[in-house]
């Protein structure tokens, strides 16, 4: 069931990114996150309130779940959205997919879970992959990567880092409290009320059009049950195996995008070899 709960996760995740990636048009980043971010507080705390939590339960228990919600979603998705906007869909999330690097390199320095030659093998295969898709252009008319920054490269980068740090503080956090609606709660709960303080310091209004307010409460919809689904698997399986099952979400990005969005991407050749190449480095990562 853990390898199920991953996959359903990761399909879930690359329907959130192909909603924001067809409905977007002018709304900032910001206005993204935080609309995505509030549907998926109203779901999981109505949830939460169907189940029942221990009398004794303290703010500490729940400590891994906060800080893993400011690592991802919040941070992990404003940085994968814009690198979106800069790199296209297929290849800023093949890049920010890297993360189980960053998750195997915990497990392994400091959860005490072990890797074979064949999982390290796959982590190298994910590199190959994501350097691949990372020196092609994208799908914007006259954008080469040879005549742009290679700080926009940073972003899905970054967005990497925070996946990877946040799943496992989420591991940690599922071993000592087994409830994975009540730890998505607080998990996109961290999320979202450090970035609405930081939006009314700031003044930034929220601002969308009609038609990408159906996207983005869709795309919250989808992103709510992602993270149950994870908990799910990663309180009954292996960190080192649940962590790349639940990274294949560039395939399903490739797929969607190919049917829904093909004019807009880019699909020559490296990409489709580094996602190719990252799925195959996912799968020795996990068998």
């Amino acid at each position: 069931m853990d390898v199920f709960y991953a996959l359903s996760s990761s399909i879930m995740f690359a329907s959130t990114f192909l909603l924001v990636k067809i409905g977007r048009e002018k709304s900032s980043h910001l206005s993204v996150l935080w609309i995505t971010l509030s549907v998926n507080v109203l779901i999981l705390c109505i949830s939460s309130l169907l189940i029942e939590i221990p009398s004794n339960t303290k703010l500490i228990d729940l400590k891994y779940f906060i800080l893993s919600g400011i690592f991802a979603p919040l941070l992990g998705r404003l940085f994968q959205f814009i690198g979106m906007s800069f790199l296209g869909a297929n290849a800023a999330t093949a890049i920010t997919l890297t993360h189980p690097l960053f998750t195997v390199a915990i497990g392994l320095f400091f959860l005490g879970e072990r890797a074979s030659f064949i999982q390290m093998s796959g982590a190298l295969l994910i590199i190959i992959g994501s350097l691949l898709i990372s020196v092609c252009p994208t799908e914007s008319p006259g954008f080469n990567l040879k005549n742009t920054s290679r700080n926009y490269l940073a972003y899905p980068l970054l967005a990497s880092l925070t996946y990877g740090i946040s799943i496992a503080l989420r591991k940690v956090g599922i071993e000592e409290f087994n409830s994975p609606i009540i730890a998505s709660a607080v998990t996109v709960c961290s999320s979202w009320s450090i970035l609405t303080s930081y939006l009314i310091i700031r003044k930034i209004r929220i601002r969308c059009s009609r038609r990408e307010i159906y996207y983005f409460i869709f795309a919250g919809v989808l992103s709510s049950l992602g993270p149950v689904l994870l908990y799910s698997a990663l309180a009954i399986g292996n960190l080192l195996m649940v962590a790349p099952l639940a990274a294949t979400t560039p395939l399903f990005v490739l797929l969607g995008t190919w049917f829904f969005s093909k004019n807009n991407e880019n699909f020559n050749y490296p990409i489709v070899l580094g996602i190719i190449g990252i799925f195959i480095g996912l799968s020795l990562l996990t068998f």
